[in-house]
């Protein structure tokens, strides 16, 4: 269902907060937080605008899964909501979805396919300084013999800046597919090098499944992100079970690291501690999980009922970045499988939600096509980097999508004029809304009255970035 929000006499005040969203993208290009977080304030300064209106089914879904983590903080450590590092690293879902729900309070009328474009250009741009003096210290292909010293952008860990730069690759391609251009390609070749340099495989095997997904979208899109969600979890609790010994306590026991190398040392203390301890906490609470922000806290024991749910006795709170690396485990392990499903079910619904946009504005008319399918492909690159690292919640690899939903849902009344045929096209993909009327669906019949012909004008179909309203 999209969101109305009638902008009336407030549209200079509406239009003045899309500029917080704005001044937070420009500043996602590094991990700085006072200023890449700052796309929640829209929520402070319009909360009473949320209520009286219909939202989209993923809106409702990350409200349900942030409520939910709520409620899973104050029961396991309430004190945690006052504490800044909590939202820097065990809360960061917080910093890194707030954004979306900003979406709903404030009102633009921007042309987003120029708005991100540009910001493609500007992020790649701001990185050649520091990326030229990279090369000129290291090289290009030093990464294979000191892995350590790999492009680390604006960011201070490799994987976040990899998966920053994963993302901004699948801005760059929906830039492309939206309108091409000399500059725009050359722009994702140095995309793509900024990625290779920061040795984050994860990131690069996002970009790999990204890549074949472009040629399936239009026709096969439900069944193979049913298939690679299924795939992620399937895999992960694989490989964690496989790993997993009896003999080990893993709420206390703390794994060595012993192998030079620095990758498959990553690798092994995933496979053989991180991965196996996310499972011991699945199995001893598997449906709401030990307590959200609970992984990295050291737990002398738990108390356990029925085999269903425990209850962490002895607990000293860590707030650290010692996460499962794995964000299907680390959320079955801290809110259980009503956390996974929730999370799921959000990016279910938001990647439903992108398609159909971006099936609706597949038109010169429609200004916002860049946007849909940028959120379609960052959320399966998303998906399938979170098999390797904890991406689902970080701000360096959500914020920017975050952002671009944001302004997507803020998007408002952009007129075009087009045919009826187009717009019957756009009711069919669920993009329509009556102003003092009812919400309509996907499986509205076409509008009734006369249709146009050859000798008659086309119809005036005012477009917003959640909705269509026919005239």
């Amino acid at each position: 269902m999209p969101v109305w929000l009638p902008i009336r006499n407030n549209s200079f005040q509406a239009e003045f907060v899309a500029y917080i969203s704005l001044i937070a993208l420009l500043f996602s290009v590094t991990n700085f937080v006072p200023l890449s977080a700052i796309g929640f304030i829209p929520i402070v300064l319009g909360v009473w605008r949320f209520f009286g209106r219909t939202y989209p089914a993923f809106v409702v879904a990350l409200a349900a899964f942030a409520l939910y983590a709520l409620v899973s903080t104050l029961l396991y450590d309430p004190a945690s909501l006052g504490n800044f590092e909590f939202y820097r690293r065990d809360g960061n879902f917080f910093i890194a979805y707030a954004p979306i729900l900003a979406g709903c309070v404030y009102a633009h009328r921007w042309d987003l396919n120029k708005l991100l474009r540009r910001f493609f250009i500007f992020a790649v741009a701001a990185n050649i300084p520091v990326y030229a003096v990279y090369l000129a210290h290291a090289g290009l292909l030093s990464i294979f013999t000191h892995p350590d010293e790999s492009f680390g952008s604006y960011f201070v860990a490799r994987n976040a800046a990899g998966g920053f730069l994963a993302i901004l690759f699948c801005l760059g391609i929906a830039c492309y597919l939206t309108r091409r251009g000399t500059l725009l390609t050359g722009m994702l070749m140095l995309n793509g090098m900024m990625l290779f340099s920061t040795y984050s495989r994860g990131s690069m095997l996002g970009l790999l499944v990204v890549v074949p997904y472009l040629f399936v979208r239009r026709s096969w899109a439900r069944p193979v992100l049913a298939t690679l969600i299924v795939g992620l979890i399937g895999v992960s609790l694989f490989i964690a079970i496989s790993h997993t010994h009896s003999s080990i306590n893993y709420l206390g026991y703390r794994f060595d690291i012993s192998n030079p190398d620095e990758k498959v040392a990553n690798l092994d203390i995933r496979y053989e501690w991180l991965w196996p301890r996310a499972l011991e906490y699945f199995k001893l609470s598997p449906i709401v999980g030990m307590g959200f922000g609970s992984f990295d806290d050291q737990i002398s024991s738990v108390v356990n009922y029925f085999g269903v749910y425990a209850q962490p006795v002895g607990v000293t709170i860590m707030h650290s970045d010692s996460h499962a690396h794995n964000s299907f485990l680390n959320i079955l392990a801290e809110l259980g499988v009503v956390g996974l499903f929730l999370m799921m079910r959000f990016y279910w619904e938001l990647m439903m939600w992108a398609i159909k946009g971006a099936k609706a504005s597949a038109s010169d008319a429609y200004t916002d096509y860049t946007g849909f399918v940028f959120v379609e492909l960052s959320a399966v690159c998303l998906l399938v980097m979170s098999v390797s690292e904890h991406r689902l919640t970080t701000p360096s690899n959500v914020l920017l999508p975050a952002l671009a939903i944001s302004l997507l849902l803020a998007s408002r009344l952009r007129t075009a004029t087009v045919t009826s045929g187009l717009g019957r096209s756009l009711v069919r993909a669920g993009f329509t809304g009556l102003r003092g009327g009812p919400q309509t669906g996907p499986n509205m019949a076409p509008p009734t009255g006369p249709q146009t012909g050859p000798h008659t004008p086309p119809r005036t179909v005012p477009i917003h970035g959640s909705g269509v309203t026919t005239r």
